[in-house]
C-alpha cells in the first residue's frame, strides 16, 4: 500500500510542476510504467491501475485549476520537494480534515490533494 501511495504521490507532484517553466526528469518512465503494467503480482497491477487513475484525475483537476474554477490558484511544487515529504504533506492533512469533518469522506480526493497543494506550495505572486 505504501508502494501505491508513493506512485500516487509522484504523479500528483509531476501534474502539479507542469506549467512552471522547467522540464524536469520524469519521476517515472514510460518503462517503469510498463514494467508495473506487465507485472504478475497484484502489488503492481494495483499501483499499474492506481498510477493511471491518479494521472487521470490530476488531468482533470489541473484543468479546473487552468480555468479558474477551483479557489486558491495553482500549486507551485518545488522540483526537488520529496515523495516522501508529499506524502507526509497530504496525509497530515487528510488526518486532520477527516477527523474533525467526517463527512468529507466521500469527497474527491484528487481535489482534495489539489486542494492541500495549493495551500501548502502557494505560488509567488508573479508566478
Amino acid at each position: 500500500m505504501r508502494m501505491i501511495a508513493i506512485v500516487l504521490t509522484a504523479c500528483l507532484a509531476g501534474a502539479a510542476s507542469v506549467g512552471n517553466g522547467a522540464e524536469p526528469d520524469p519521476a517515472m518512465t514510460a518503462d517503469d510504467l510498463q514494467q508495473l503494467c506487465t507485472g504478475t503480482d497484484h502489488v503492481s497491477r494495483n499501483a499499474c491501475r492506481i498510477y493511471i487513475l491518479g494521472v487521470t484525475q490530476g488531468i482533470a483537476v489541473g484543468l479546473k485549476m487552468a480555468d479558474g474554477r477551483s479557489t486558491g490558484g495553482r500549486p507551485c511544487v518545488p522540483a526537488n520537494i520529496s515523495a516522501e515529504t508529499l506524502e507526509q504533506t497530504v496525509k497530515k492533512k487528510l488526518d486532520q480534515d477527516l477527523s474533525r469533518s467526517p463527512d468529507h469522506k466521500s469527497h474527491d480526493a484528487a481535489a482534495f490533494v489539489g486542494q492541500v497543494l495549493q495551500a501548502a506550495y502557494a505560488c509567488k505572486t508573479g508566478n
